[in-house]
C-alpha cells in the first residue's frame, strides 16, 4: 500500500515542518463566516479518485439531526474532503480529520457547494465531537477534550484582543472556546443544548 502524506498550508507567512498550519478565528468569526452549521451523524463514507485530475477525496454523508444556520436541505448532506483510501493508495492531509462512520457531532461548514481541502471552516475550529458521558451527550473537540464554555469574544476592544496567528490544524480551537484536557473534566463538558444555545446566541447577536 502506498501512502502519500500533503502537508497543505495556506498563507499565512509561517510554515511549520510536518503540520498544517492555518489562521486562528474566534469563534464569531467561525460562526458567522460558515453557511451552514448542523448537528449531525456520519451514516455512510466513500472514497474516490477524480478521473481527471487523480486527486483521491473522500465523500461522507451525514444525516441531518438539527440546523443551526443555513437554508434546510433536507434530511442529509454530503460532505467532500481531500485524502483518503484507495485501490491502496492512501493520501493523508496533514491536520485534516476527516469524520468517521458513525461520528456524531456539531459541525460549521464553511461552504456547500465549493471544492475545499476540508470543507469544516477552520478544520479543527469548525469541528465538535458529541461524546456520551454517564448518559449525557457532551461536547469534546476533534483531539478529546472536553469543551467547558464557549463566549463572544466580539466586544473585547482590538486594542486588547490576542491578535491572530496560526494554529495547528488537527487539534486548535477558536479562540473563545475553553476546553479541558483533563479526562476527569469530560463531565464538566457542555451539554448538546447548552452548546447549541451559546451557538444560537452568537448568530442572534
Amino acid at each position: 500500500m502506498r501512502q502519500i502524506f500533503i502537508f497543505y498550508y495556506l498563507i499565512v507567512g509561517i510554515q511549520f515542518a510536518n503540520a498544517t498550519t492555518i489562521l486562528s478565528m474566534d469563534i464569531d468569526e467561525v460562526v458567522t463566516d460558515a453557511e451552514f452549521i448542523f448537528e449531525g451523524e456520519v451514516v455512510f463514507s466513500e472514497t474516490r479518485q477524480d478521473t481527471g485530475s487523480g486527486i483521491i477525496r473522500t465523500y461522507v454523508t451525514f444525516a441531518i439531526n438539527d440546523v443551526l444556520k443555513g437554508d434546510e436541505i433536507g434530511d442529509s448532506v454530503e460532505l467532500t474532503f481531500m485524502g483518503g483510501a484507495f485501490n491502496g493508495e492512501v493520501v493523508q492531509v496533514s491536520g485534516l480529520r476527516i469524520p468517521e462512520d458513525g461520528e456524531q457531532g456539531i459541525y460549521f461548514v464553511e461552504s456547500l457547494n465549493r471544492n475545499l481541502v476540508n470543507p469544516l471552516i477552520g478544520w479543527s475550529q469548525g469541528h465538535f465531537i458529541i461524546v456520551d458521558e454517564d448518559g449525557d451527550r457532551r461536547i469534546s473537540t476533534i483531539d478529546e477534550k472536553a469543551v467547558t464554555d464557549v463566549q463572544s469574544v466580539a466586544a473585547i476592544p482590538l486594542a486588547i484582543k490576542k491578535p491572530g496567528g496560526t494554529i495547528e490544524g488537527d487539534s486548535d480551537v477558536a479562540a473563545g472556546v475553553a476546553t479541558d484536557s483533563n479526562p476527569n473534566g469530560r463531565s464538566r463538558a457542555l451539554t448538546v443544548p447548552q452548546f447549541k444555545a451559546q451557538i444560537l446566541g452568537i448568530i442572534e447577536h
